[in-house]
């Protein structure tokens, strides 16, 4: 499973979820997408939009090849990962054999007026955002238990990928590029789809999960109580227990009928 954190996020924000997938005896992997987190920010052309999606694909691709013998991978994305996330599952049905959406930005495109605001209000915008009062606020507004989880080390690991030399240009890159569209893509997802929802979330609202089974081939819903908008920080436990038992159910009614191809994804799980 390939699990993709959220706007201008790390894979640290699987601190808590991957482990437990592990546990659980899930082949996991967190990856950060082009120009966020911790990866490559010289001599990179772009980091719009289309190069993170090509970027994630390419390297679940190799995670499907290297690891499943070719015989693809589980996409899951929380935020605006998940835009990515149905992005790379709508484009990659060969590839994507499930998907997980947690909390996912699937009926918001683009990143609002930060598109088509010069380029010097642009950078402006962009300082802000990595201020630590901002940072704060979003981070206090991401979870419904405040006090227990929106401390100061969330704050601080939550952050501290802003401050790598090329972090402003690869933000600016991606805003000017539009940012993702993927609401036309949803109803393209072929794969069995999971979405996941904290009941508390403060970020998006409730209907956009509605809207999700409303509009995905093949989806279900699962709320997550006492929860915010990041399941996978806040109810690490339960969120794990529940893509768990996604990936072993019989949304995946193939996997007795064609053993040669779902067997080695089955086997993670054994």
């Amino acid at each position: 499973m390939v699990l993709v954190p959220g706007f201008d996020s790390s894979c640290l924000e699987y601190r808590r979820l991957g482990p437990k997938l592990a546990a659980l005896g899930v082949d996991v992997y967190a990856v950060d997408l082009l120009g966020w987190g911790y990866t490559q920010l010289n001599d990179v052309a772009s980091f719009s939009a289309q190069a993170k999606a090509e970027g994630l694909a390419s390297f679940c691709r190799i995670v499907s090849e290297e690891k499943n013998g070719g015989n693809g991978i589980c996409i899951g994305g929380a935020s605006l990962g998940g835009a990515a996330a149905i992005v790379v599952s709508a484009d990659q049905p060969d590839l994507c054999k499930g998907t997980v959406l947690i909390d996912a930005q699937g009926f918001v495109d683009g990143v609002g007026p930060m598109a088509s605001l010069p380029v010097p209000l642009a950078k402006l915008g962009i300082n802000v955002l990595k201020s630590v009062p901002l940072r704060n606020s979003a981070n206090k507004m991401s979870y419904n238990d405040v006090e227990t989880f929106a401390t100061e080390d969330a704050l601080k690991i939550g952050r501290l990928h802003c401050l790598r030399d090329g972090w402003n240009d690869a933000l600016l890159s991606f805003m000017l590029s539009g940012g993702f569209t993927p609401s036309t893509k949803v109803p393209q997802i072929q794969s069995p789809a999971l979405v996941l929802w904290g009941s508390q979330d403060g970020i998006l609202e409730k209907s956009f999960a509605d809207r999700f089974i409303e509009e995905l081939p093949n989806g279900k819903l699962q709320y997550i109580d006492e929860c915010g908008h990041v399941p996978h920080l806040e109810q690490a436990d339960e969120t794990a227990s529940v893509i768990l038992s996604f990936l072993t159910s019989d949304q995946f009614p193939e996997k007795e009928e064609s053993p040669s191809i779902f067997a080695p994804l089955l086997n993670l799980f054994a």
